[in-house]
């Protein structure tokens, strides 16, 4: 659910510091590749939180949340080409010799 759109979060003042303190990663990226990457991963169930003109914000408090975080930024930001290189790299340590 987008922090934005929680009417619960606006009626309890402590419960909107206390999920602002859990946004502890922020993401610098172009207009078009943070909203890309907000819808992501609210999709994926990673809570953050991206406004007009400003930095997407997101709480990561596993190591599966960091990795979902880092491979959704990774497809957005990185050329394709770079992509497909470490794709085939790993299906080449993964393939039996």
């Amino acid at each position: 659910m987008p922090i934005a759109e929680s009417s619960n979060l606006e009626a309890n003042p402590a419960s909107v510091d206390t999920v602002n303190r859990q946004l502890n990663t922020v993401f610098e990226l172009d207009r078009a590749d943070r909203w890309t990457v907000y819808r992501r991963l609210t999709d994926l169930g990673v809570v953050c939180e991206c406004k007009c003109d400003r930095s997407l914000k997101a709480a990561i408090h596993t190591p599966a949340e960091a990795l979902q975080v880092w491979s959704v930024v990774q497809s957005i930001t990185r050329p394709k080409y770079l992509l497909i290189d470490h794709l085939e790299r790993c299906w080449q340590q993964r393939s039996p010799r």
